[in-house]
């Protein structure tokens, strides 16, 4: 996964540099999504869900460059670990980059339903 040290969309940062809202804390034994094998596979299925709506609604997105970081990150997260503070921040800023494309806001919808049902 590639790293993104103190990269700042929107006053968020992501990454794991000093201050940063994610990554983890010293002393932290949380490294990944928790929850069963099938909820992992529900995830990837959403957050696929959700790419494809982005991309399907590509004309209509009230920030399209931060749209496509966004989708990036969630595409190298969902690769990786599935940190669930890291995907929620993606989706965060991927839901402001969209606007007000319900289609989008309603696919992230889901896919933070089911993480904070992971937690």
């Amino acid at each position: 996964m590639t790293q993104h040290e103190g990269v700042n969309y929107g006053g968020t940062n992501y990454g794991n540099a000093p201050g940063s809202n994610f990554g983890h804390a010293p002393g932290s034994h949380f490294h990944g999504v928790v929850g069963t094998g099938a909820q992992q596979e529900e995830l990837r299925r959403l957050i696929d869900q959700l790419l494809s709506v982005v991309a399907r609604h590509q004309n209509e997105l009230a920030d399209p460059q931060g749209a496509g970081t966004a989708v990036e990150l969630l595409r190298e997260e969902t690769a990786g670990e599935q940190r669930p503070n890291r995907l929620m921040g993606f989706l965060a800023m991927l839901t402001a980059s969209a606007g007000g494309v319900t289609a989008i806001s309603e696919a992230a919808t889901k896919v933070r339903e089911l993480l904070t049902g992971m937690l």
